[in-house]
């Protein structure tokens, strides 16, 4: 468990520049032979059928592109370092320990559905232009994107999330493993419901600790007991159907916020047309850590694509093996 969590944890993916964890998600599902599709940056897999339980988490990080993001461990403790400047620097356990749990989540149970999104981080942009109707056969979804441990939130910025029923069928399990049902903040499962997606929702501590900052880090049995906590819901509750519906207000989606002071490139997920010219580069401010270097293999290259959306390199192998993915 603890080295493919390090193996999450060690790709970096910042918002908008997130085709590595972007291109890994993928790899993983096609090892595991679960299908899946790609709607506005975002990956969709379902596995089984019937009345699905569903688990979502976030690609990006507030992270920036590093030279390096070698993660070292200390006492249990998960954490970044940059070998490069020899300093500590973020590993992104927000959202990358939810995509560790939704991976694990994915190859346990024969019956479930996942949805990795977009750029959270620069408000719930995957979230909020998700594909409604994924979510039709859903009994209820379940997020690990909260700091700490021992919080299950069930509503989010005044956004309630989830039914008394539901609550109800979950508190004994959260109880044994001492969490506590509580108010949280932004984010994917509070987009989702004020969407309009009618079934029960949560959030919950999943052990990463100072996020948004270089001294985050990752507790690796926090992150084994949040887990482990979401197996037995899904093993409890699954296939069973938890209705809610959220009756909305004033939504404040538009006003999205970034980590930086300068603008970013406005970004279309519907226009592709410029996708692929070398002229996008210079949209950036920041340049790729290596663009001799494709970013998903690593393979030195004369013949590299530009993905824009991705602020990504990739040689024309990966290219291949992504273009319908990235089409979609």
């Amino acid at each position: 468990m603890k080295n493919k969590l390090i193996e999450v944890l060690s790709i970096q993916s910042s918002s908008y520049e997130q085709f590595r964890v972007f291109a890994y998600i993928i790899r993983e599902l096609k090892r595991m032979g679960i299908p899946y599709y790609t709607y506005n940056g975002c990956i969709y897999a379902t596995k089984g059928d019937g009345v699905y339980p569903c688990v979502v988490s976030h690609m990006d990080t507030v992270h920036d592109m590093c030279e390096d993001l070698t993660v070292i461990e200390i006492d249990g403790n998960l954490t970044g370092f940059n070998r490069v400047l020899m300093e500590q620097t973020g590993i992104g356990g927000d959202d990358k320990v939810g995509v560790f749990i939704t991976l694990q989540c994915l190859e346990k149970f024969d019956n479930i559905k996942a949805v990795f999104f977009r750029d959270e981080e620069v408000g719930c942009q995957g979230s909020y232009d998700a594909d409604i109707s994924f979510f039709d056969d859903c009994g209820f979804v379940l997020q690990c994107d909260r700091r700490g441990y021992g919080d299950f939130v069930t509503n989010a910025s005044g956004t309630k999330l989830s039914s008394d029923e539901f609550q109800s069928s979950v508190a004994s399990i959260i109880d044994n493993y001492g969490y506590k049902f509580t108010t949280g903040m932004m984010t994917d499962v509070m987009a989702l419901k004020e969407s309009g997606i009618t079934c029960s929702m949560a959030n919950m501590s999943c052990g990463y600790y100072n996020p948004h900052s270089a001294q985050e880090y990752v507790n690796v049995l926090e992150v084994q007991l949040c887990m482990d906590m979401v197996f037995d819901i899904i093993s409890d509750c699954g296939g069973e159907s938890y209705h809610f519906k959220y009756e909305p207000k004033p939504s404040y989606k538009s006003y999205t916020t970034y980590k930086l002071d300068e603008p970013k490139p406005t970004l279309k997920w519907d226009d592709y047309s410029d996708w692929y010219s070398w002229d996008d580069k210079e949209l950036w401010d920041k340049k790729p850590i290596d663009d001799s270097l494709c970013d998903d293999c690593g393979h030195t290259t004369k013949a590299l694509t530009f993905l824009s959306e991705f602020n990504a390199w990739v040689c024309d192998v990966c290219y291949e093996n992504y273009k319908n993915d990235l089409l979609s």
